[in-house]
C-alpha cells in the first residue's frame, strides 16, 4: 500500500497540468517515477495486476501511469493497453493518445487491444484512433469493425458523430467489410440526417451506387427509399452505376414499391 502512495506521489513530478493542455505532447516520465513503478511490479504477480490496481485507485492519473509503464516495459505494451482500457475504459481516448504518441505500435494494433480489452467502449476507440491518425483513418475502421462486428452499426454512427464530413467513407467502409450487419449501420447512419430530406435522399441514393453487390444493403437501402418516396428511377439508374444489373435492381423495386409490379402483370 505505502509503495502505491509513494509512486501516486513521485508521479506528480510529470507536469498534469500541461499535459491537460497540450493532450499530443507527452512530458517523460522522471526516473525517479520509472523505478518506482517497476519496483511496485517486482512486487506483484504480474504487471498487468500491478497497474490496474493504480488505475483503480488514482483514475485521474490514468494518462501518466500508462506513460510510467510504456517507458518502464515498453516491450509489454499488448499487456499495458489491455489492463489500461480494462480498468478505466472511459480514459480510452487517452490510454490511446499515450501509446500512439510512444509508438509501442501500429495505430490499427493500438486500437484492436483496446476494443478487445473493452468491447462496450469500441466505438469511443475506435473514434480516438482515428483523431490521432487521421492518414490511416479506412484502416482503423476496416480493423475496429472486424474486431468487434456485432458493434459495427455503433461504431459506425459514434464515426459519423465525431466526423460528419466522412458519413460516406464511414458508411461504404463499414458495410464492405461486415455487410451481414449492413441494414443495421444503414439505419443507424441515416438516423442522424433525419431532420434534411436531400441529404437523406443523396446519402441513399449514393449508397446505392457503392453497394450495389452487397444484396443486404440494397434490400434495405430500397425498402427505406420507397418509405421517404423517393423515385424508384433514381434507385434503379444509381444501383446500375454501381454495376447491378437492371434485371436484379428491378426485382428489389418490385418486391418494395408494389405499385409497380401491376404496369408489369399487364
Amino acid at each position: 500500500m505505502k509503495a502505491i502512495i509513494t509512486l501516486a506521489v513521485s508521479a506528480v513530478l510529470m507536469s498534469h497540468s500541461l499535459l491537460a493542455s497540450e493532450p499530443i505532447t507527452l512530458i517523460e516520465p522522471s526516473s525517479q517515477s520509472v523505478l518506482f513503478f517497476k519496483k511496485q511490479v517486482s512486487g506483484s504477480s504480474s504487471l498487468g495486476i500491478a497497474l490496474k490496481g493504480l488505475l483503480d485507485r488514482y483514475p485521474h492519473r490514468t494518462t501518466e501511469f500508462v506513460s510510467i509503464a510504456l517507458i518502464a516495459y515498453p516491450d509489454k505494451y499488448k499487456e499495458i493497453i489491455t489492463a489500461s482500457v480494462t480498468a478505466q475504459p472511459m480514459f480510452v481516448d487517452e490510454i490511446i493518445m499515450v501509446a500512439n504518441d510512444y509508438k509501442v505500435a501500429s495505430a490499427t494494433e493500438i486500437v484492436q487491444l483496446a476494443i478487445n480489452a473493452e468491447p462496450s467502449y469500441a466505438g469511443a476507440a475506435t473514434s480516438a484512433a482515428c483523431k490521432y491518425n487521421p492518414e490511416q483513418f479506412e484502416e482503423i475502421i476496416r480493423t475496429a469493425v472486424n474486431a468487434q462486428p456485432d458493434s459495427a452499426d455503433q461504431i459506425a454512427q459514434k464515426l459519423v458523430n465525431a466526423y460528419p464530413s466522412k458519413t460516406m467513407e464511414i458508411l461504404i467502409t463499414t458495410v464492405k467489410e461486415v455487410p451481414f450487419v449492413g441494414k443495421y449501420i444503414l439505419d443507424a447512419l441515416l438516423a442522424t440526417v433525419t431532420d434534411d430530406d436531400i441529404k437523406s435522399e443523396n446519402m441513399i441514393i449514393m449508397s446505392i451506387e457503392k453497394l450495389a453487390n452487397y444484396p443486404e444493403a440494397i434490400e434495405r437501402l430500397v425498402e427505406i427509399a420507397e418509405q421517404r418516396n423517393i423515385e424508384s428511377d433514381k434507385i434503379r439508374l444509381s444501383a446500375i452505376r454501381g454495376g447491378l444489373s437492371e434485371q436484379a435492381i428491378v426485382a428489389v423495386i418490385n418486391e418494395h414499391y408494389p405499385q409497380l409490379e401491376s404496369p408489369a402483370q399487364n
